[in-house]
């Protein structure tokens, strides 16, 4: 039976993105994202994301690496297996996109309640709320938000395509503080320029489709290119991916090989470093002993290579990876964009069950395992400030116990925008008397604020994410949780009106809790639901007004 052509959005089009995403990431201002990764080094990073962005952050922990310090890239859930004690000692890193998963939702629920001064989140600009940035910008200005591409449409690919090459980008930039890549890489998307596929000496290798085996060998820069190309392969379902260091390859795991030679392939990524030893151990076999050519001749061997032994060895072999793994997803006749799915497991359901009780796993350090006092000293940290931009720069010099011009160069030093956040405090002063009573003159709402008519109308006629930062620097004050809850309903009541004249027009003569059958709504023990039916009975179209703090509706029948 032939497969159904898949429209929309194609691996091959990530593919023609790659030099725009090294471009965006040129482009970048990195300084605050720079500041928190290469400060204090010595004291360890845990990277933390799930799914596509995970390769990104074995690439941050590389890059920390190389800058004297120590990292750690994990998933949410092995975050559930760090002490506190252990977090609090740390720098902890989050990389997401819209930030309202399950797993973002606990790390930096966790991270922020742990340690909210030494963890900052990476998270990519979009319309949708953010959780993981309304929870750090709670303790914390260490928050970065960045308009990573994406392909265009609503639906996302199902892998992670052109937004994992940003991330490389924007990591490579922010710990060399160099801004040119797609320069020096010579970006050449021709399969012939990216790697090569054949035997080990001579024979005949089996085509891509064939090959149930595909056993990688890294090292170094080539790790973080190693893990992505692991979770492309099995996110798409072409093939069992094995990984392995050169070194440890050579402790056994050859023997694997050795049983599986048939529909076995191994990769090969290669710099500078590795060519010598991958020369003598695989590719030409040197002779030991009485042996020669200690693998067989018909070896299938694909070898990604990069001239490069420095940071931008990493996004080389990543492009041309991303190109092989196009390759192999063309022999597959397969888009992973939009992978077969035969057994119809619904995409969404996995990722969107919580891990019940994971607060609680992290039993380490409650009597269960016991450390000991060494010789190191913990690091001295600064001194830390709780901000309010509800107060004044006295006032938070008093409430934290320090002198005014160390409120006011904290407030420099974290890029906080003074003046944005008291228009957004003046924004909740009008809204909130607004919703006492909305058909209240607006001249009595100016009087009782002791503001202009014009600035009361101004206030009103925006939303709160109207209100922004300028540029470089960041907001702290937020939309006032009862007006946000109260503006926010009115587009959801809005459809759900929509929905009743469909069913009223087709069934005028339904009593209420007959509405709320067909309307799949619950008769809650309040009778919320009961009473919107009753008005949405008494209606033609939408109207409401605020009254203490309340949305009511206005029949008009």
């Amino acid at each position: 039976m032939p497969k159904k052509k898949k429209d929309g959005f194609k691996f091959k089009d990530s593919l023609a993105m790659i030099p725009d995403a090294l471009e965006w990431a040129e482009k970048l201002d990195v300084e605050r994202l720079r500041r928190f990764l290469i400060e204090n080094s010595n004291i360890p990073l845990y990277c933390f994301s799930s799914g596509g962005a995970s390769s990104a952050l074995e690439y941050a922990a590389l890059l920390y690496e190389t800058n004297q310090g120590m990292a750690k890239a994990l998933t949410p859930l092995m975050m559930a297996s760090i002490s506190n004690a252990a977090l609090k000692r740390a720098k902890i890193l989050i990389v997401t996109g819209d930030g309202n998963g399950c797993d973002e939702k606990y790390t930096s629920k966790r991270a922020t309640q742990v340690n909210p001064q030494g963890t900052a989140a990476i998270v990519r600009d979009s319309v949708v709320d953010n959780y993981v940035i309304n929870t750090l910008k709670k303790v914390t200005s260490n928050w970065f938000v960045y308009n990573w591409l994406v392909p265009d449409g609503d639906n996302l690919p199902f892998i992670a395509t052109i937004e994992t090459i940003c991330q490389f980008g924007l990591f490579y930039k922010a710990f060399t503080n160099d801004s040119e890549i797609k320069n020096k890489l010579e970006i050449n998307l021709n399969p012939n320029a990216c790697f090569t596929y054949g035997a080990r000496v001579e024979g005949d290798v089996p085509k891509l489709n064939q090959i149930k085996n595909f056993i990688v060998l890294y090292a170094g820069w080539s790790k973080p290119v190693a893990t992505d190309f692991e979770c492309k392969m099995i996110e798409s379902g072409f093939a069992s991916v094995q990984l392995c260091d050169y070194r440890n390859f050579c402790h056994g795991r050859f023997i694997f090989l050795s049983k599986h030679l048939e529909d076995s392939v191994l990769v090969l990524f290669l710099t500078p470093r590795e060519q010598q030893f991958a020369k003598d151990l695989i590719l030409e076999s040197v002779t030991w002993m009485d042996k020669e050519d200690v693998f067989p001749k018909d070896t299938p061997i694909v070898k990604i290579e990069t001239g490069f032994d420095s940071p931008i060895a990493t996004i080389d072999l990543m492009v041309k990876m991303q190109v092989f793994f196009n390759e192999v997803a063309k022999s597959f006749d397969d888009e992973p964009c939009d992978p077969d799915n035969p057994k119809g497991i619904d995409k969404r359901f996995p990722r969107s069950t919580p891990f019940k009780g994971l607060l609680d796993i992290g039993a380490l350090g409650n009597g269960q395992v016991q450390g000991s006092n060494g010789t190191l000293k913990s690091v001295n940290r600064k001194t830390v400030i709780k901000y309010d931009p509800k107060k004044s720069v006295e006032q938070l010099a008093k409430s934290n116990g320090v002198t005014v011009p160390t409120i006011r160069k904290y407030i420099q030093e974290k890029y906080i925008d003074r003046k944005r956040d008291e228009r957004m405090l003046v924004y909740n002063r009008v809204w909130l008397e607004y919703v006492k009573d909305s058909e209240q003159p607006l001249a009595a709402i100016a009087r009782k604020l002791k503001m202009s008519v014009n600035t009361v109308k101004q206030y009103l006629s925006i939303e709160a994410r109207d209100i922004k930062p300028e540029e470089g620097k960041i907001g702290m004050a937020s939309e006032d949780k009862k007006v946000k809850e109260l503006r926010e309903a009115i587009p959801g009541l809005h459809k759900r009106l929509k929905r009743f004249l469909s069913i009223n027009s087709r069934n005028p003569d339904l009593s209420p809790l007959e509405y709320l059958k067909k309307l799949s709504w619950k008769n809650d023990s309040k009778g919320d639901n009961l009473a919107i039916v009753t008005h949405f009975m008494q209606m033609k179209e939408f109207k409401y007004k605020f009254k203490n703090g309340n949305l009511e509706f206005i029949d008009n029948i």
